[in-house]
């Protein structure tokens, strides 16, 4: 069994099967294995036997195998092999793109193999957890446990995997947009492989190296990788492999301008049943570029279609929000692909349609608004300007893309289409924007130049739609997310923002916009929870010298009998779920907070320290998910309560994101960090108005202009008013 091993790592699958054979007249029949243990030979020939399965790509019998390998250890309470097993399983799932379980198999083996000092299981497993990652679009987390799992590699010594990393370390580092890193990783671990004879890991190296070229536009060296993976694969007879050197092989064809090469690679390769779902949308969305570029604009539509159907049909089978939300990022290109396609085609409206069928999935899953079939998603299409009249306001959407971008007004008269400059210089608007403010500039005063600019850009085009003072809804993309349009310079009348002329409420989609109702929320009872000013848990966290305040402030607008006030030793993590948070109207929170771009749903309200488990003291997104809201408001007074971290068609992730997946209709959540003078008086002004029957976005709106009329001080800077966002949910 070890030699079958061998010769099939080396790529001699001839010799394989004799030594399988061989193998098969000494043994006895593993069906036999569960009633009588088996020698600690025989079961190392049955792990033997699964590993070369699934070397060999047949990921059922592996599968079989690897779980009978299981029970047996499980039997046997031999911890070190059910560990092994463990990692297996993460393994085979990772290869058959069940990417959930494959977490929970390796976080498993981590589990079963850290008691026991196991530090060759623990390494795998940590790069099968970062492959995870990786495939699921975490590419910063993927590339720090792979770097974690190289490190640990090469302190055991384990130079085929160190060869793995290394180029998975590449793989991470390109997509997180560096290239040159990428390679120099990708040629070290090519020179490991080929010294090692490892066919498996030369065939990867290849078809990275090869893809990293093609697009830096080197088709050439680029050809010559593609072809070397191929000859490897072919000659080992890895299937998989061998799709993946073809899929690469079409994309040069098209590059070279050879179009029927590229088009009969990728029909081989879409009528191939053993394609993965990942190369499988790849495939369709490239004969769907293909077409569209020999202007056959019937086959492209089709495969536009069916690359998004493909992929979204891979999506529903990833059980956790956790997981579906950096997911969705692999996404972009193929809605952006087919929204530019359709705008050639003067179909802006249908494009509009598709854009949005893309947008805030995560999120409509987590209200149970989600229908669990997408394709009949696509056959229910919403009437955008319906949505406008109702909400009595006007709904700007707009997608960023390297080439152009796009902007959808839609009010009650109709959808109207503008084109936009590309997303770098949109981009470079808006960090410089958000600089400016950062650093306590006061822009009306300044004139400042990227505020104006913004306002041209992105409002100018649809300004005549907007009657002044209306509602407005903001659907953005990209770095929009981290704008707060409150703050763009709009001419008329002399230079002002934008606030001004507009009440504006940030929104996920147009579907979710189709089951917003605020006037249902308007005569709700007002019912307060309030948890706040709590007892510092240590020095990274001091207490806040407003927070008292500012507790103060928003309680007082409220009837005692009406409110729930948690405050200093009362404001634990655990106060939250106990005070059933579904039954109140209106929640408020004043305290620390935390963002993690890494991981969203880790992002936190730091409250007290529960004596009895000294290590909560956070409140975080994740839970806060799984406790259903009925709320108009809830309102996060407490740094980044916004998020750091975009998913492509969900928007900025972290706590704010958190309580519209719960259910609140309206979330005021802070895009940086809040001042802890000024926010008791915008919150109490925002309150006073609540209380007085002011919907939370005219109320939100009237406390900022006030902080912007009446303070002879700084506070009339967007600095310390700005940073408060508005979110509407469903």
């Amino acid at each position: 069994m070890l030699q079958a091993w061998a010769y099939t790592y080396m790529g001699d699958r001839s010799k394989s099967d004799q030594a399988i054979e061989e193998a098969q007249r000494l043994s006895v029949d593993s069906q036999d294995s569960l009633k009588d243990p088996p020698s600690p030979l025989k079961r190392q020939a049955l792990n033997a036997l699964g590993l070369l399965y699934q070397q060999r790509n047949d990921l059922i019998r592996a599968d079989e195998i690897f779980r009978r390998d299981l029970e047996m250890a499980r039997r046997q309470k031999d911890t070190y092999q059910q560990a092994a097993t463990l990692l297996n399983l993460s393994l085979l799932s990772l290869k058959r793109e069940r990417l959930d379980e494959a977490l929970e198999w390796a976080e498993a083996a981590v589990r079963t193999a850290r008691p026991i000092g196991a530090r060759s299981i623990l390494e795998e497993a940590q790069g099968n957890i970062a492959w995870a990652d990786y495939k699921l679009g975490n590419f910063e987390e993927a590339l720090a446990g792979f770097q974690k799992a190289e490190e640990e590699a090469r302190a055991l010594g384990e130079a085929s995997d160190k060869t793995e990393w290394l180029n998975d370390v590449g793989l991470s580092l390109y997509r997180l947009g560096h290239a040159r890193e990428a390679e120099t990783y990708y040629k070290n671990a090519l020179e490991i492989a080929e010294a090692n004879r490892e066919v498996e890991k030369q065939i990867e190296c290849h078809v990275a190296l090869a893809e990293l070229l093609l697009q830096e536009g080197n088709t050439d060296l680029s050809a010559e990788h593609a072809e070397k993976a191929l000859a490897i694969a072919r000659l080992s007879e890895r299937q998989s492999d061998t799709m993946e050197a073809l899929f690469i092989q079409s994309l040069i064809a098209y590059r070279r301008q050879n179009m029927d090469e590229s088009r009969k690679i990728l029909q081989d390769l879409e009528k191939n049943s053993a394609i993965m779902p990942s190369l499988q949308w790849q495939v369709e969305g490239a004969l769907a570029n293909l077409y569209a570029k020999s202007e056959n604009t019937a086959p492209a539509d089709k495969w536009y279609r069916q690359s998004i159907t493909t992929f979204e049909t891979q999506r529903e089978s990833i059980k956790t929000a956790e997981a579906r939300l950096p997911f969705a990022t692999h996404a972009d290109r193929l809605y952006d692909d087919y929204v530019r396609f359709l705008v050639s085609q003067n179909k802006t409206d249908e494009a509009l349609q598709w854009l949005d069928l893309g947008r805030a999935r995560t999120l409509e899953e987590g209200l149970g608004m989600a229908s669990p079939n997408f394709k009949a998603t696509i056959q229910n299409p919403r009437g955008a300007p319906a949505i406008a009249q109702r909400l009595h306001g006007t709904i700007l959407v707009y997608t960023l893309t390297p080439e152009e971008s796009y902007l959808w007004a839609v009010s009650p008269s109709g959808t109207h289409f503008f084109r936009l400059p590309g997303e770098a210089e949109i981009d470079a608007h808006v960090r410089n924007y958000q600089r400016a403010i950062l650093s306590s500039r006061d822009p009306l005063m300044d004139a400042y130049a990227d505020g104006m600019a913004l306002y041209r850009l992105l409002v100018e085009p649809a300004a005549s739609l907007i009657p002044k003072g209306s509602p407005v809804f903001i659907i953005p993309d990209g770095s929009l997310t981290t704008l707060n349009f409150d703050t763009l310079l709009a001419p008329g009348g002399g230079i002002h923002y934008w606030i001004e002329d507009a009440t504006i409420t940030n929104a996920s989609s147009l579907k979710l916009l189709a089951a917003f109702h605020p006037e249902k929320h308007a005569k709700n009872p007002k019912k307060l929870l309030l948890i706040g000013n709590p007892i510092s848990p240590d020095e990274k966290f001091p207490d806040l010298p407003g927070a008292a305040d500012e507790v103060t402030n928003v309680a007082r607008h409220f009837q005692t009998a009406d409110e729930s006030i948690l405050v200093q030793k009362q404001a634990l993590p655990s106060a939250y779920a106990d005070s059933v948070p579904g039954d109140y109207s209106l929640i408020h929170f004043v305290a620390h907070g935390t963002s993690s771009s890494a991981s969203p749903l880790d992002s936190a309200i730091v409250l007290t320290r529960n004596p009895a488990d000294p290590d909560s003291f956070k409140l975080y997104a994740r839970d806060v998910i799984q406790h259903p809201l009925h709320a108009d408001l809830v309102t996060i007074s407490a740094c980044y309560g916004s998020g750091s971290r975009i998913y492509g068609g969900e928007g900025l992730v972290g706590l704010s994101w958190a309580f519209l997946s719960a259910g609140s209709h309206y979330v005021v959540g802070s895009l940086w960090q809040v001042s802890d003078s000024a926010a008791p008086q915008i919150m109490d002004h925002m309150y006073s108005e609540i209380a007085a029957g002011r919907s939370p976005d005219a109320a939100l709106r009237d406390a900022k202009l006030f902080m912007l009329k009446n303070s002879q001080n700084v506070f009339r800077k967007p600095l310390y008013w700005a940073t408060f966002q508005l979110y509407g949910g469903a």
